[in-house]
């Protein structure tokens, strides 16, 4: 039987994000995390925190699409400084992004709820500490807030003015 990404289905992502202390939820489409592509459903609502974060094996690109609602993807240099923030929408401008191996991101929903489909090259991996940005706040953090504030205004060629050592 086919999995099918309906209204029910956003739907119940969305339920499941709303009852997160985290603010969203995923649902794997595949079945195996051994599987050579992986695939994923991840509900967002507003205010949730991604870290950002790299992928730096040389086989970890990552395509993003926008299924439902907003989002803003954000890229950063080494440094923290961001290069550039695109808006994600579906049947927008633009509604998907493959980001390339060993590229600072992160990703913020823009309305109160968004779903993104996210496909990575197989087999799943953890992240590893060095994976997140030093530069930005651990997810949890008291300091997180400040940051997703500064990050919902600032513009590209800005980076993170640091109140306090991370």
């Amino acid at each position: 039987m086919s999995l099918k990404l309906d209204k029910a289905f956003f739907e119940q992502l969305i339920l499941k994000a709303d009852e997160s202390p985290r603010k969203r939820s995923h649902y794997n489409l595949h079945q195996d995390l051994n599987e050579p592509v992986q695939r994923l459903a991840i509900a967002l609502k507003k205010g949730t925190y991604v870290r950002p974060h790299h992928h730096p094996k040389s086989n970890k690109w990552e395509l993003m699409l926008a299924l439902s609602g907003s989002v803003m993807y954000v890229v950063f240099n080494d440094a923290g400084t961001i290069l550039e923030k695109l808006t994600l929408s579906p049947g927008e401008t633009l509604s998907g992004i493959e980001t390339r191996p060993n590229t600072w991101h992160t990703v913020y929903p823009l309305t109160d709820h968004a779903i993104i489909l996210e496909v990575k090259e197989g087999p799943y991996t953890p992240s590893a500490k060095s994976d997140f940005a030093h530069w930005a706040p651990e997810e949890g953090s008291e300091h997180s807030a400040e940051f997703q504030t500064w990050l919902s205004s600032a513009l590209p060629g800005e980076q993170y003015a640091q109140t306090v050592t991370l």
